[in-house]
């Protein structure tokens, strides 16, 4: 038996569930390094080309606050579940990167539960269905992105919250009502929350829009205020900067103070928007 049959023999059969979670953290960050540096060998072997992604700062709501963006330390980083941005790692890295050089605390917000409503779209099953789906890709996104954040964690501090956690917590209930009753009575918010639905259930190539179009919408709707209401949370918290990868106009015109009408914590949210570069 060869050493490397033996190390195989080693890894299958070891009892991971004894070493303490800091070292299985750090195992883990060694494991996906290696990873990395393997595939970088194997495509410089094979001659092909090494696609490498570079964020960048696209757009400041309010954009008074461009030049003085520096002024502020902590922020939050914001990960829609099933977007590209947020499945391939080298894009992940270069939002991470970026934030490591320009922060030194971050709160990577994991849209987990929202996430559900995507589902919902994407493959209309039951809610408690599409609960669990959410709730476990939550999950899965932070073990196998984690050594990425322990990668920069020396320039910035990362931890993660998880939106399930979150919609736990009393101040998302009044602020998610705040938006409801905001939607019904205002006509600007809510020409913007349907448009952003229909950009939202755009996304979705996989579902038949003549059948359950009316059920549709409501989920893109239910989306908006739900996601609203937790950054609201969170910016009730002193997280005041959002950073996301791409540009979504909804939060962009709330940054600017162009609907008044949201609960309070929204008018004080600065949203950065990133460009990544291939």
């Amino acid at each position: 038996m060869n050493n490397s049959t033996n190390e195989k023999t080693i890894i299958e059969t070891f009892d991971w569930n004894q070493l303490p979670l800091e070292e299985l953290k750090v195992i883990q960050s060694r494991i996906g390094k290696a990873i990395d540096l393997k595939i970088n060998d194997l495509y410089l072997t094979n001659n092909t080309k090494i696609y490498r992604y570079k964020g960048t700062l696209a757009q400041v709501f309010p954009a008074r606050l461009r030049s003085s963006l520096a002024e502020y330390q902590n922020c939050i980083f914001g990960i829609s579940l099933g977007s590209k941005n947020f499945v391939f790692r080298e894009r992940i890295e270069a939002c991470i990167k970026w934030i490591s050089e320009n922060f030194d605390n971050c709160l990577v917000f994991v849209g987990d539960s929202v996430y559900r409503l995507t589902i919902q779209v994407r493959q209309q099953v039951r809610e408690e269905e599409a609960w669990l789906e959410a709730i476990r890709s939550g999950e899965e996104f932070m073990q196998e992105n984690y050594d990425l954040f322990e990668r920069y964690s020396q320039s910035c501090s990362f931890k993660f919250q998880k939106a399930s956690e979150i919609a736990k917590q009393s101040d998302f209930d009044r602020y998610y009502q705040e938006l409801q009753s905001l939607y019904k009575n205002n006509e600007s918010f809510q020409s913007l929350v349907n448009a952003f639905a229909q950009k939202y259930l755009n996304r979705s190539e996989e579902s038949e829009p003549e059948e359950v179009d009316d059920f549709r919408h409501h989920l893109g709707i239910t989306y908006l205020l739900e996601e609203s209401a937790l950054i609201a949370n969170l910016v009730n918290q002193g997280w005041l900067t959002f950073v996301y990868p791409g540009s979504i106009k909804t939060f962009e015109e709330i940054s600017e103070g162009l609907h008044p009408g949201v609960p309070e914590p929204l008018k004080q949210m600065i949203w950065v928007s990133l460009r990544l570069k291939k």
